[in-house]
């Protein structure tokens, strides 16, 4: 399997987003929100009682955000060497009255069950677009590669003289 294809499926093997965040008195902040992948973007269905959503919704256009998707530690034979996927994302919020609002939201009840239903009667959640701006992904030792835009777009393999 190439590099790009394992990277591919360790994103389809996730369902938590580790997101760094920036309030205004510039803090970071981060946190944990299930994600789903859609049409090459990334997901997060998220509170304003969160830290991280009143940073977001607070941010300007266009100010990227951190996130690393990581393999579970008991998984994991050698956790020096974890398969981790850093990335730089840009952040825009999807409008309920949106049809990719709804496309969405069905592809978290798909993922995440009876509790999505719920969660869209409250009003203060909210739904982020997060598109990759760039990443690197560290498949193990000696396997390491970054690339710009969306993995599937190709990667570099990362060396000691990279």
């Amino acid at each position: 399997m190439s590099p790009n294809q394992q990277a591919l499926a360790f994103i389809g093997s996730r369902k938590l987003l580790y997101l760094s965040t920036s309030s205004k008195a510039g803090e970071l902040e981060t946190s944990v929100a299930p994600f789903v992948s859609y049409g090459g973007d990334f997901y997060i269905y998220v509170s304003e009682l969160s830290q991280h959503t009143k940073n977001l919704l607070a941010q300007e256009k266009n100010t990227p955000v951190s996130a690393l998707l990581c393999a579970d530690e008991k998984e994991t034979e050698q956790l020096f060497a974890c398969e981790r996927m850093r990335l730089q994302l840009n952040v825009e919020e999807v409008e309920r009255s949106s049809a990719c609002y709804q496309d969405v939201i069905q592809q978290f009840e798909q993922t995440f069950g009876d509790v999505v239903q719920m969660l869209t009667n409250l009003p203060d959640f909210h739904l982020f677009k997060l598109r990759i701006v760039n990443g690197q992904y560290v498949r193990g030792f000696g396997q390491a590669f970054r690339f710009e835009g969306h993995p599937e777009n190709g990667m570099q393999h990362i060396g000691p003289n990279s």
